[in-house]
């Protein structure tokens, strides 16, 4: 019987899918908290320095973990002499490059504890996983957390202790959910170490870098917002109380079943996970649309559950590393609860770090299915289908924000740079390339120059209506743009 060459395959899979992503991250037009984040990181380019309370999308101040930005902030600086465009389109880049590192480095850590087959499950899980294709094209600080948490287990099992836990110090320096690692690595640690002087060294090592790396954001965020952890458990810490900050623990929406359904929904593909988007379906075609699309996303997931179920020990190496897979999925399940009590939400890209071992994980449950041939043909079906509904989902996005292109260039050719606006949506700022002064704040006329205006866009934050009648009925602006079709006003405060 002629041997399948596992390994072949997986590399043409990483390939054709870097493609698939590069083109799509390079082509698809940057929308929800992605705005925020490449604004950050523009700013940050501009003006050499972090940003805090400057209008760059949000009421709240800059607070999130900056390594993401600092990556783009560099590809946008080196871009700029090109054009601001071409900028623009470097700093959209980063996500995908950091999805690309991590496929392969989940092919390496698959490799090294099973085999190529396994391994090449792996590849067909990861890249065809509607939420890891997503947030691998937007501009999202998950795949930089991502790629450092799996770099960390990969030089961990490679003996470079060292250099795990600095991967592990950038990891969390990207995104707080990466402290939630902890657990899995120094399982690993205790159960490899040989030696009580080796495994208190190495302990050592894993703890006290990471924690040096990230400290020095966690500092920053108590002088300056009360609370290292901000917005998180302001509750506890009782930080600076401005736009959305975390202060209460509520229980109710762990018993809430809307929780769990939008984790599923964005899982496979529906932004956000918003239910809302469901009430198209009341049409009998879409009714048989949606169906279909529940019964491919069950097919997809279950080898996912048989692997948890059929762990696969030939050695104890293996055996610490199936079982630190499943201390790393309680580590996050935990933080899922902690996350849900105080924000009220939860959406599965915060899971985002788990997705290579799930991955494996499920390829150990594809080695189980029975009449795999024809299973993994099915797989192939759903998975190139789910990647369809990607480029559909992307191209509505794109003809949605079109409607505002005007706007956006009017806004940029005939204010200055150095204008402030006040105005609805975090994509504002990025799209104007100007700082905006988020319109949940109280408006001050004397401190902005523009007012925008939008209460009829679908695709961001709509105007609050205190705000809106405020503007109409002032006589302190005056329109200088009015566009019927799109529902835009700009009023220019008078001198």
């Amino acid at each position: 019987m002629k041997k399948i060459p596992y390994a072949k395959l997986s590399i043409a899979v990483i390939v054709i899918f870097a493609a698939i992503r590069l083109i799509f991250a390079a082509t698809h037009t940057v929308s929800g908290d992605a705005c925020w984040h490449l604004s950050a990181a523009r700013f940050i380019a501009e003006e050499n320095s972090m940003p805090l309370f400057e209008g760059i999308g949000r009421l709240e101040p800059f607070w999130a973990p900056p390594l993401f930005h600092i990556i783009a902030a560099f590809f946008y600086k080196i871009a700029m002499p090109i054009s601001l465009d071409f900028a623009d389109l470097a700093s959209k880049l980063v996500s995908p490059i950091f999805g690309v590192l991590t496929v392969i480095l989940l092919y390496l850590i698959a490799r090294r504890m099973f085999d190529e087959k396994t391994a090449f499950y792996s590849m067909l899980f990861i890249n065809f996983l509607p939420v890891f294709m997503d947030y691998s094209i937007f501009s999202y600080i998950e795949t930089t957390t991502t790629f450092f948490s799996a770099l960390s287990v990969y030089l961990l099992l490679k003996e470079k202790y060292f250099w795990s836990s600095l991967a592990l110090g950038l990891a969390i320096l990207a995104k707080y959910n990466a402290l939630f690692m902890f657990p899995m690595l120094l399982y690993l640690i205790y159960k490899l170490a040989k030696g009580r002087k080796l495994l208190t060294k190495r302990l050592s090592i894993m703890v006290l870098v990471p924690a040096a790396i990230s400290s020095i954001w966690f500092l920053r965020n108590y002088i300056l917002l009360g609370n290292p952890f901000w917005p998180f458990l302001n509750n506890i810490f009782h930080g600076v109380n401005i736009g959305a900050s975390f202060n209460k623990i509520a229980f109710g929406p762990l018993f809430s079943l809307d929780t769990y359904l939008k984790f599923y929904l964005e899982l496979f593909g529906v932004p956000h996970g918003s239910l809302e988007l469901l009430g198209m379906f009341v049409n009998p075609a879409f009714k048989f649309v949606f169906l279909a699309w529940a019964s491919a996303t069950v097919i997809f997931i279950f080898p996912f559950v048989i692997g948890l179920f059929r762990p696969r020990f030939d050695n104890k190496e293996k055996e610490y590393f199936v079982k630190s897979m499943y201390i790393l999925f309680f580590s996050f399940l935990v933080m899922f609860f902690i996350y849900l009590v105080n924000v009220g939400w939860f959406g599965s890209r915060l899971l985002f770090a788990v997705l290579p071992f799930m991955a494996i994980v499920w390829a150990i449950g594809m080695n189980s299915v029975k009449r795999s041939n024809a299973y993994l043909l099915l797989i192939l079906i759903i998975g190139f289908g789910f990647i369809a509904a990607e480029a559909v989902k992307l191209n509505i996005a794109a003809k949605e924000w079109g409607i505002y292109k005007a706007d956006f260039q009017w806004a940029r050719d005939n204010t200055k740079q150095s204008d402030l606006f006040f105005g609805n949506g975090q994509c504002l700022s990025y799209n104007i390339k100007r700082q905006v002064i988020n319109h949940k704040a109280a408006i001050d006329f004397g401190k902005v120059g523009y007012v925008w205006t939008n209460d009829r866009w679908k695709i961001d934050f709509k105007i609050n209506k205190d705000s809106l009648d405020k503007i109409k009925q002032s006589k302190e602006v005056e329109v200088v743009y009015d566009n019927a079709g799109s529902g835009t006003t700009v009023y220019k405060v008078k001198q």
